[in-house]
């Protein structure tokens, strides 16, 4: 009998992460689902909604911004499921500051969750990822964002933590070559039906050369295809985003 694959996604109770979630539980998955600020509701929403995947699921709370806490996740998902195949890195947060606003602490926040968490967590995860043979590669997927390529002033810490994990995605490339492929996806604005994000500029879809915004399908599919299919694609970022970034 074929093994599942194991997967770990960061921030993967909301939003996104759930999307993202749901999709690798659809293709057989066993999921161990990290989760820091998200609610009680939020995960017995998601739970019900896992439940009709034949998968062990795994709820594992902690703040990816502390090496400490990464380390003991890993931990205990290699307790749980011994070797990794899989490794989301979606937590961030993003929110609008004025330049003149930025404190020494949004710094630390947006640098802590967005960069110093992925980095941390594919240190422990490259860790438990082992290649069982010549036709399988263990896959790291880092959610950036068009903010880390395009310049929106508002958003500088956000920008600038995002363009990090990019370069991070080079880096990690070379150095975990040739087991492991890591790869970036860098979406657009991306709408989540029911998901009441204020963020969102309606106005802003006029800058989109296929007038609409992206949708969480646009993201999870190119991850279905990577975590199954790529077998020699690493190092790069894929902007997802309607043409966005050409429309400058």
């Amino acid at each position: 009998m074929k093994k599942r694959k194991t997967a770990l996604i960061t921030g993967g109770a909301k939003r996104l992460g759930k999307d993202i979630s749901i999709s690798l539980a659809s293709i057989g998955c066993d999921l161990f689902i990290n989760y820091n600020s998200s609610t009680s509701s939020d995960l017995d929403a998601l739970e019900l909604e896992l439940k009709k995947y034949d998968i062990e699921l795994n709820f594992y709370k902690a703040d990816i911004s502390d090496a400490s806490e990464v380390e003991k996740m890993f931990k205990d998902f290699s307790n749980r499921f011994g070797s990794l195949d899989i490794l989301v890195n979606n937590a961030a947060i993003f929110r609008y500051i004025d330049f003149f606003d930025i404190s020494e602490k949004d710094i630390d926040e947006f640098l802590g969750i967005n960069l110093k968490g992925t980095l941390f967590c594919s240190k422990e995860a490259a860790k438990l990822m082992k290649r069982e043979d010549s036709n399988t590669y263990p896959q790291i997927v880092n959610i950036a964002s068009l903010g880390g390529i395009l310049n929106w002033t508002g958003f500088i810490p956000y920008g600038i933590s995002k363009a990090g994990v990019i370069k991070l995605t080079e880096l990690l490339s070379l150095r975990l070559a040739p087991d492991i492929l890591v790869n970036a996806i860098a979406p657009g604005t991306i709408y989540i039906e029911n998901d009441k994000n204020p963020l969102i500029n309606f106005k802003e879809v006029d800058k989109y050369p296929l007038n609409k915004f992206g949708k969480s399908e646009d993201i999870t599919s190119l991850i279905s295809f990577l975590v199954n299919e790529n077998k020699f694609i690493t190092g790069h970022t894929f902007v997802v985003d309607g043409g966005r970034s050409q429309n400058k």
